[in-house]
């Protein structure tokens, strides 16, 4: 059996070691909790026959890595679109720790696809170079989490600077991340790897990385249901202005585009 990232009993999900943050022992790693809520997004999909389009995850506290509670409901269920509120709590409080908003929708099979305006496909894994995402000396300095388990390639070609990235790790015992689960997993590190990206193209050091941030949302569209298990990330926008990040990155899959993701962050003071 494969390394899992939770235990599930009803809809608690209890974390194992695997959920863990580099930023505290006792906290969560962002990745994770996307993949939960796009575990909810699956089950919603299901139970209306539409597709998941688009997730928006707030952070609204530190993720504890103590036993959560997964629930979500349809705001809106219509033939065609659907709307769905997700909550992860405290099962023995109650006490809100995070909510996600998801859209889903009814694809139209016999519809052309229209590729006019779409931009160069990623490539694949094997055509850039892996990384140390988090170099041995920094390791034994970070508590143990979802943060040690990333193979990362940087590379560039002529549309720019890319990253792609994957984990092994199953979401619950002998049930391994569906592509959508996976994506929105590693999603949570779109600032870090663009960053980084850009950075290995400007040929500076990857210290040079400067003050740590932390996303305080994601915002994922998928404009088709993803593949495989590596995913990669395009930077299309990067900004920084008084301590407020905000990042626009193309997703890929092996076979293309399917998606963006768009994060907010909070740079930390140096």
């Amino acid at each position: 059996m494969r390394d899992f990232i939770y235990e599930r009993k009803d809809a608690v999900f209890t974390p194992t070691t695997w959920a863990g943050s580099p930023w505290a022992e006792g906290l969560q790693h962002g990745g994770p909790v996307n993949a939960l809520f796009a575990l909810a997004a699956e089950e919603a999909a299901q139970a209306s026959g539409l597709q998941v389009v688009r997730l928006t995850v707030d952070l609204i506290r530190p993720v504890p890595r103590i036993p959560l509670a997964l629930s979500w409901q349809f705001t809106r269920q219509g033939r065609r679109l659907a709307n769905v509120e997700a909550e992860l709590r405290q099962p023995e409080t109650e006490g809100l720790i995070s909510r996600a908003q998801i859209v889903l929708l009814r694809p139209q099979e016999e519809a052309a696809p229209n590729t006019r305006t779409a931009p160069p496909d990623l490539g694949r894994p094997d055509d850039v170079a892996a990384i140390e995402f988090i170099p041995k000396a920094v390791q034994s300095q970070v508590p143990p989490g979802f943060h040690m388990s990333f193979s990362v390639r940087l590379g560039q070609d002529d549309a720019g600077p890319a990253a792609w990235i994957t984990t092994p790790l199953d979401l619950l015992p002998g049930t391994p991340m569906s592509p959508l689960q996976r994506s929105a997993a590693v999603a949570d590190l779109t600032f870090a790897l663009c960053q980084q990206a850009l950075l290995k193209a400007q040929g500076q050091a990857r210290d040079a990385w400067g003050p740590p941030s932390i996303n305080v949302d994601t915002t994922l569209y998928w404009e088709r249901p993803p593949v495989g298990d590596w995913f990669g990330f395009r930077p299309t926008l990067v900004t920084q202005q008084q301590g407020i990040g905000v990042i626009d990155a193309g997703m890929s899959d092996s076979q293309g585009r399917i998606g963006r993701s768009v994060q907010s962050t909070l740079i930390q003071a140096a």
